[in-house]
């Protein structure tokens, strides 16, 4: 069970779910395999929204993968917000 933070920026739903601080490590394609897959678990519960990763940099900072428009408040909260606001679950299943 994966838990992540449903909320509304901008009018529109994002999703934000915390994953390792390997995923940081991975390629941009398997990154996207990854999240694209966060995205059709929400997809199959009706979770509206799209699906932002977010990790633990080697700096201790947070780090995600996300469109342009909504870098500048994902810079502005920080992984113990993320941790602190969880309020959904999604099962990622193999697909």
């Amino acid at each position: 069970m994966i838990h992540g933070k449903q909320l509304r920026h901008d009018g529109r739903d994002v999703i934000i779910v915390p994953v390792d601080r390997s995923f940081g490590k991975r390629s941009p394609a398997e990154q996207a395999r990854i999240q694209e897959a966060f995205q059709r678990s929400a997809a199959a519960v009706d979770m509206p929204g799209v699906v932002v990763p977010v990790w633990e940099d080697s700096t201790g900072r947070m780090a995600f993968r996300a469109p342009p428009p909504w870098h500048d408040f994902l810079k502005s909260i920080d992984m113990i917000y993320v941790a602190t606001a969880l309020n959904r679950s999604l099962s990622l299943e193999a697909r």
